[in-house]
């Protein structure tokens, strides 16, 4: 089956004479093709919500994680600072 656009965005549909025979009228057979359509975007969509979820449910956890984190980062910061200290005072010391 071969899809083709045209300017004004018509599609024009070339669909094969078995297909026709066997299903019936154009119409019908464009009214499927339209149904399998939707029934792929539905499908495409449903993924993408299940991923989104599974996204924000992972962002969740992380929210909860995050003041203890920052507690830690900021415990190893007084530690950098006390060290830091250490090390002036002691350079300060051998001058």
């Amino acid at each position: 089956m071969r899809l083709t656009h045209t300017r004004n965005s018509n599609v024009k549909l070339g669909v094969p004479r078995d297909l026709y025979e066997k299903i019936g009228n154009q119409e019908k057979i464009i009214e499927l093709m339209r149904i399998g359509l939707l029934s792929l975007r539905v499908a495409s969509l449903d993924r993408e919500i299940a991923d989104l979820v599974e996204r924000t449910e992972a962002l969740k956890k992380r929210i909860v994680e995050l003041p203890y984190e920052t507690e830690k980062l900021n415990k190893r910061l007084e530690e950098f600072i006390k060290d830091q200290k250490t090390l002036e005072t002691l350079l300060n010391v051998r001058r």
